[in-house]
């Protein structure tokens, strides 16, 4: 809810009321925003468009904008009747959770799935049928394990369906002004929209809060092992061009304009100048050049970069490609 007070102020007369409502019931709700939260979520719209095309076998384009903070109770008011919902059990974080599917949403995964094509608003507004509820469990399934796979990058989570629910037996889950995350996403499935919501009460997410209520850039993100093993595999064989640097020397305009073949010029460097070895422009070592017995001429290693051999440009890249290093370890 972006609603300002100057919305409030200049909205007309009849919709000052539900501006109100609003407001008041977001106070209620007294939580602090879960940034992580959104992030999870956006790459769920994502890879459940390619879940959905592989295990269900349909293509859909799915839309998720932010996630929400209401009272439970406020969030039930909402819900479509003829949908389905399932009361989902976390661990380990030891509390429960609600994915609702609305009815146009099952109906058109129902009808693309027995070779069919859906129409909008052809979902009947009946309660769903045997067949239907299998449909709406298999893509829960399917959006739960999407969600468990996305969060595991930074914390644990495993999600259990505990039972599957019609809409009016909602409010019996959970209190009327018990605090939710709502994370609502638009399925559209050729032409026909449906919608379902991850609805996580806060209390449920209170092991995890300190996680979700800051932002990440380059921190370890979690304990996603096969992710982190995947990125060091490809560090370990990429290939990078290294060169090593004698000397820089600053040289007037008008002097190289004189420069002709056979002009010879002195670069002021002693047998014993420490080399600098460079990788995409930032140095990263230091030692002397020698050669060996076969004539080759060798770098040998002596110290590694600090921040005082660099200027403060080469220092922020530096450390952005360590915090990259450090996140993949």
């Amino acid at each position: 809810m972006q609603e300002t007070i100057s919305d409030v102020l200049t909205a007309p007369a009849g919709s000052t009321r539900s501006v109100e409502e609003e407001l008041i019931s977001q106070a209620s709700a007294g939580v602090a925003d879960l940034p992580m939260l959104d992030i999870i979520f956006s790459r769920m719209a994502i890879s459940l468009v390619s879940t959905f095309k592989t295990k269900a076998a349909f293509l859909c384009d799915i839309a998720f904008d932010e996630v929400q903070y209401h009272n439970w109770e406020d969030i039930v008011a909402g819900v479509d009747r003829h949908g389905i919902c399932a009361n989902v059990e976390v661990r380990p974080w030891g509390g429960t959770m609600a994915v609702v599917l609305d009815c146009d949403l099952i109906f058109s995964a129902l009808e693309i799935q027995l070779g069919g094509k859906p129409r909008p608003g052809s979902a009947p507004k009946r309660p769903v049928s045997v067949i239907e509820r299998q449909i709406a469990r298999d893509l829960i399934d399917m959006i739960l394990a999407d969600l468990s796979s996305n969060i595991s990058r930074l914390t644990e989570a495993e999600f259990i369906v505990d039972t599957l629910e019609v809409p009016q037996q909602m409010p019996a889950l959970h209190g009327g002004k018990t605090p939710c995350a709502v994370a609502r996403m638009s399925v559209d499935i050729g032409g026909c929209m449906g919608t379902f919501s991850v609805i996580i009460p806060m209390i449920t997410l209170e092991p995890v809060q300190d996680k979700l209520s800051k932002m990440f850039f380059g921190d370890k993100l979690g304990g996603d092992l096969s992710w982190r093993e995947h990125i060091l595999r490809k560090i370990n064989g990429s290939n990078v061009q290294v060169k090593a640097q004698v000397h820089q020397l600053a040289v007037p305009l008008v002097d190289i304009l004189q420069w002709e073949p056979g002009t010879t010029i002195d670069l002021g460097v002693s047998d014993d100048k420490e080399i600098s070895l460079i990788c995409s422009g930032i140095p990263v070592m230091f030692g002397y050049a020698g050669k060996s017995k076969g004539g080759r001429i060798g770098f040998r290693v002596m110290r590694e970069v600090d921040d005082a051999d660099l200027d403060a440009e080469q220092a922020e890249e530096l450390g952005i490609a360590r915090g990259d290093e450090e996140a993949a370890q």
